[in-house]
């Protein structure tokens, strides 16, 4: 015999059964609906229209609910596109300055050796003498002592001082080529090496006016987009999102009543001319699912009753053992009642003994 436990266990995985059954009939309910609700905009079927009249009503209230937070999601999405343009355009211009200082300093490395050799027009070497002459007179200093003390112990301390003197060249030869440049006297420099700094000045000085131009396209975007700016935006779209969510549910709940009721009126001899090939497709797993759940149905109630069957036998052979003890009980009180009795008797006996003979003659 199954143990009960087994039976339990069997009944509790049918009923999930059950449970996923009705999930799919829900469902299929639903696809029906959608699918037979589509039919039936291009011409009426003329059954469930009041359901359907439901339907309609909860689609357009979930297209409106996911309209809404569609809009308030491409806003947000607009926003953070732009700012991660605007982020990326403005490395992409930092990342210019690097070479530009670098092309800077190579131009003032020009025009210091010019300087030096004193080949500078004019109009430059106005411009160029506050950056080099300083440091332009005092290296010569330096190196003149420099050989005149070469070998000696003061001639390693100058240069000392004259490696420093290179050093702190490399920021001016940067500033006074960035300011030759800033005027547009760098193709003026007398020395051929140039022209070429001079190119590439110029093709970085168009790629950072295409990225600026490109900057302001998207920083006046995201101006327009900042000026509707909503408040608490992302707040509001999980708000719109939830909402969406409880209209589709809604719909969903409508499509499966619709569904529902079409598969429960509609006539058996219904073609796929009238409600089309997919829906009946449908009807044709509704009713697999429902013949299934019947089975199912069926079997949890063999199920119960072999579990009740099952008590009953239990209860019986509880009440047997029950009656089995009262005829004990029976006995015992039987024997008891016996011995009373005797007993009884024999004190009658003893009382006939000690009353007097005259007594006795006289009740007899």
């Amino acid at each position: 015999m199954v143990s009960m436990g087994t039976l339990h266990a069997d009944i509790q995985q049918k009923q999930k059964e059950i449970e996923q059954h009705q999930g799919d009939l829900f469902s299929l309910y639903a696809d029906l609906g959608r699918s037979v609700a589509l039919i039936e905009q291009i011409a009426s079927i003329g059954f469930a229209t009041g359901t359907y009249e439901a339907l309609c009503e909860q689609m357009a209230l979930y297209e409106a609910a996911k309209h809404e937070h569609d809009q308030l999601s491409l806003y947000i999405q607009q926003i953070e596109d732009r700012s991660r343009a605007i982020k990326e355009i403005e490395a992409d211009i930092r990342c210019l300055h690097k070479p530009y200082k670098q092309l800077c300093a190579q131009i003032g490395a020009i025009a210091y050796e010019a300087y030096g050799s004193q080949i500078l027009a004019d109009h430059l070497l106005q411009v160029l003498s506050p950056f080099f002459e300083d440091h332009h007179k005092r290296t010569r200093i330096l190196e003149e002592r420099m050989e005149k003390s070469r070998g000696t112990l003061l001639g390693k301390l100058i240069q000392v001082q004259l490696e420093h003197s290179r050093r702190s060249l490399l920021p001016i030869l940067a500033k006074a080529g960035s300011t030759l440049v800033e005027l547009g006297l760098d193709a003026d420099l007398p020395l051929s090496r140039s022209s070429h700094l001079t190119d590439e000045l110029a093709s970085l000085a168009l790629r950072k006016e295409e990225l600026k131009a490109e900057l302001e396209l998207h920083q006046s975007a995201m101006a327009k987009l900042q000026s509707e700016e909503l408040s608490s935006p992302k707040a509001r779209l999980e708000q719109r999102l939830q909402a969406m969510k409880a209209a589709q549910k809604a719909c969903d709940k409508a499509a499966m009543a619709y569904g529902k009721e079409l598969y429960e009126t509609l006539p058996e001899d219904i073609n796929a001319e009238t409600i089309g090939h997919k829906a009946i497709q449908l009807m044709d797993q509704i009713t697999l699912h429902q013949s299934r759940v019947r089975m199912l149905q069926k079997d949890i109630l063999d199920l119960q009753n072999m579990i009740k069957v099952q008590e009953l036998e239990a209860q019986i052979e509880l009440e047997k053992q029950k009656i089995a003890l009262l005829h004990s009980q029976i006995e015992t009180l039987n024997r008891q009642i016996s011995q009373v009795n005797s007993s009884i008797e024999t004190k009658k006996a003893k009382v006939l003994t000690l009353l007097p003979k005259q007594d006795v003659r006289a009740d007899g």
